[in-house]
């Protein structure tokens, strides 16, 4: 809560050219709200050669802007963003002259590993086309290689972008005329833009393009992009190249339905050697209903059957999954942690999922099971369950999530002697009131 304004700024850089600086790294000062001039004074005192252990800048409050930006940036563009490696620019009401100068000031950056972008809706398709743009060009002017080279983190969520700025990174991320391999590969969190499928017809090959011998993106967040089952289906398209190193998808609220998990299990179970690095998939809030939840399930890995044994995190919250849904996905042997938070499970639900739950789990680590209305006798059934020790005891199970389902005296009683019987287990849990209401929306949950 201390004042970080202009008189600290000018002290701040006045300190930082006597070049005595030994130990600070980061400044993290964002929400102050600072002119232009300070954000200049602080810009130049950062490309002074006393200034280089300084890597890490959140500075300016929503106030900003562009004014701000470029007069913070245009020292620093200079130098091609100097020893900078991770700079915040989020909130701060960048629209797209400012995105084109930060892509100036730090698309050549041989340095910059994280760029935070994000909740800048001025930005929208024209700024990622001119931060694009003149991050592919030099400071003297000429095409090189590709930009942001070894950038490890990228945020442009809810930046009002859609196809043609999608088509814009991608290209910037993917293309360079000397074509020399980017030397790391990305995290990249993009979730609340309009892509649609048309988006994702050209997000999808960072996939698949090979960086390093390996996919250009490591995790990806597509969160609330619209991209329907074509988009999905689209990017389930990449599945067809060599993968390796793509491990984490995020496709949660996004209006994919059934049709669209017919799809991606036969992608799955016959390109699984493209995929061996995936591991996580979000598929939270989209209605797939329990056909599509079975669909999926019968391509991945079980006992008695061949699939696909390379997914291990399935988040299937809010998607309408059916009871035979749910015992087929805690019949595959290769998921290590799976949610079906608010589905509707209720009583009988969990009195279908407790005879695989006898013993525990051998390959769950973590059961959410949350928010689906159970009654107390059907949750104290599933407890007992896998409170029961077989031998050889093999279960994996750590976590299981109950929270909006009813849990009293005899729950509570259970969970007494689940800490003596399975000490290594743990039951997260509430106890509703009589009055809870009976729609769960998302997440929400009482812990």
């Amino acid at each position: 809560m201390k004042a970080f304004g202009e008189a600290e700024v000018e002290r701040l850089a006045k300190i930082l050219s006597t070049g005595k600086n030994t130990h600070l790294r980061s400044i993290t000062a964002s929400g102050h709200t600072l002119p232009s001039s300070a954000l200049e004074t602080l810009g130049k005192a950062l490309v002074s050669p006393s200034a280089s252990k300084i890597c890490c800048i959140a500075i300016g409050d929503e106030g900003m802007g562009d004014e701000g930006v470029e007069s913070f940036c245009q020292p620093i563009s200079k130098i091609n963003g100097g020893p900078i490696e991770s700079i915040d620019f989020s909130f701060k009401s960048i629209t797209d002259v400012g995105a084109g100068t930060i892509g100036r000031a730090f698309g050549q950056s041989k340095h910059l590993k994280r760029l935070d972008l994000y909740r800048n809706p001025g930005i929208g398709d024209d700024g990622m086309v001119e931060l694009c743009s003149f991050a592919s060009l030099h400071a003297e002017g000429g095409e090189t290689s590709h930009a942001f080279q070894v950038l490890e983190h990228l945020d442009i969520a809810e930046n009002e972008i859609g196809p043609s700025g999608a088509k814009a990174f991608v290209d910037c991320l993917t293309k360079g005329a000397t074509a020399l391999p980017r030397l790391t590969q990305i995290e990249l969190q993009a979730s609340s833009n309009p892509f649609g499928p048309e988006g994702c017809s050209y997000i999808k090959s960072l996939i698949s393009q090979q960086s390093v011998n390996k996919s250009l993106v490591k995790k990806m967040s597509l969160k609330k992009c619209s991209i329907g089952d074509k988009g999905f289906v689209s990017l389930v398209e990449s599945f067809q190249y060599s993968c390796d190193g793509f491990g984490v998808l995020d496709v949660s609220d996004n209006g994919i339905g059934t049709e669209a998990m017919l799809t991606l299990s036969v992608a799955l179970r016959e390109n699984e050697t493209n995929i061996k690095s995936f591991k996580s998939l979000n598929l939270a809030k989209n209605a797939i209903g329990d056909d599509g939840v079975m669909t999926l399930a019968g391509s991945l890995k079980q006992n008695d059957k061949r699939g696909n044994s390379t997914l291990e995190i399935l988040d299937l919250s809010s998607t309408k999954c059916g009871i035979n849904g749910a015992v087929e996905v805690l019949k595959c042997t290769s998921l290590k942690s799976v949610r079906l938070f608010n589905n509707n499970l209720g009583s009988e639900g969990f009195e279908a999922l407790t005879p695989l739950l006898i013993g525990g789990h051998p390959t769950i680590e973590h059961l959410d099971l949350g928010g689906n209305r159970a009654k107390e006798s059907a949750v104290a059934a599933l407890l007992r369950a896998v409170m029961v020790k077989n031998e050889p005891d093999n279960s994996v199970l750590q976590t299981i999530e109950l929270g909006g389902n009813e849990v009293g005296e005899e729950v509570e009683g259970i969970l007494k002697e689940m800490m003596i019987v399975r000490p290594e287990l743990d039951v997260a849990r509430d106890r509703p009131s009589v009055d809870q209401p009976n729609d769960l929306q998302g997440d929400e949950r009482k812990e």
